[in-house]
């Protein structure tokens, strides 16, 4: 019997990026902002709160999300916990999917309004 491999998505692997993230512009200006952010850990998270120390897993992270117009700019970048801001774009990420599926449920015929 052959064992199938797990789904990376599922297993917390690597996910597919966005556009926005694969854009040469938002890795060139994350990379130009990390090391200024490291500078100055500790910092609180852009998402809990809780401190981003030296020696953790983090990542720039955007005060202002991409996907509502912010921009990837020092003003609007900070860090946040790897898990949090995975967790942030999961969320972001869902709740476009459900919009869409929620739109395209009640365009269908026969689907009578409250």
């Amino acid at each position: 019997m052959r064992r199938v491999p797990p789904d990376p998505q599922a297993t917390g692997g690597p996910r597919p990026m966005s556009q926005h993230h694969r854009a040469s512009k938002h890795t060139s200006a994350t990379h130009k902002l990390r090391p200024e952010i490291e500078a100055r850990l500790p910092l609180p998270c852009v998402e809990c709160g809780r401190p981003v120390e030296k020696g953790m897993r983090w990542h720039v992270a955007h005060l202002t999300p991409a996907s509502k117009g912010g921009r990837t700019t020092r003003a609007n970048t900070g860090a946040a916990h790897a898990g949090c801001n995975l967790r942030a774009g999961g969320k972001l990420g869902a709740a476009k999917t459900n919009q869409r599926r929620r739109t395209s449920h009640d365009n269908r015929e026969g689907i009578r309004p409250w």
